[in-house]
């Protein structure tokens, strides 16, 4: 008597009970499932204000799944909180590594470049907020600052334009569109 699997209905080898396959498979999202919780975990620990035991969890999280581009995103903002900056950029590009489209992890880089006065980079990471999320106005208004400083006043003027056009009391963009007005007219 030959028995099949219920799941994906592959013959079992002769003595099996359970198809190695789908056993493999279930393996795999349950580890899934385990790094999930060990993640609502962590964000229900940092609601409450305990950092230390969001990061255990966030750090459980990376254990059973290393390529958890959310775990990994949330340990470099806690390293940010605890003024470790060099790690937390360093999560953040891992993050990225994982999940390029974390629009958040590239503004987090990108403002922090800014702030930092290397343009180049906060304009790449600013940009590809713009691309990811466009709707994300702090992004626009950082990525019209960093075209500001690095003198492309009408790429800023269109960053901050856009900004307005959203919410039109949006202090950043005019402050932003003010400071245009008073460079063209030095």
């Amino acid at each position: 008597m030959m028995l099949y699997c219920s799941l994906c209905g592959r013959p079992l080898p002769p003595g099996w009970r359970y198809c190695p396959v789908c056993t493999h498979e279930a393996e795999e999202t349950k580890s899934i499932c385990q790094a999930a919780l060990c993640l609502r975990a962590g964000n229900v620990a940092l609601t409450r204000g305990r950092s230390f035991l969001a990061a255990f969890f966030y750090r459980a999280a990376l254990e059973i799944n290393p390529t958890s581009w959310e775990a990994l995103f949330n340990l470099g903002c806690l390293a940010w909180q605890q003024g470790d900056i060099g790690h937390a950029i360093a999560l953040w590009e891992k993050s990225l590594v994982n999940n390029p489209e974390n629009y958040l992890a590239h503004f987090n880089l990108g403002t922090f470049f800014l702030y930092n006065r290397n343009l180049n980079a906060a304009r790449y990471h600013l940009t590809r907020v713009r691309r990811i999320k466009p709707g994300f106005l702090e992004g626009r208004v950082n990525l019209g600052t960093t075209y500001l400083l690095l003198g492309k006043l009408e790429a800023a003027r269109r960053e901050y334009a856009f900004v307005l056009e959203q919410d039109p009391g949006h202090k950043g963009a005019r402050r932003g569109l003010a400071l245009i007005a008073r460079t063209a007219n030095t």
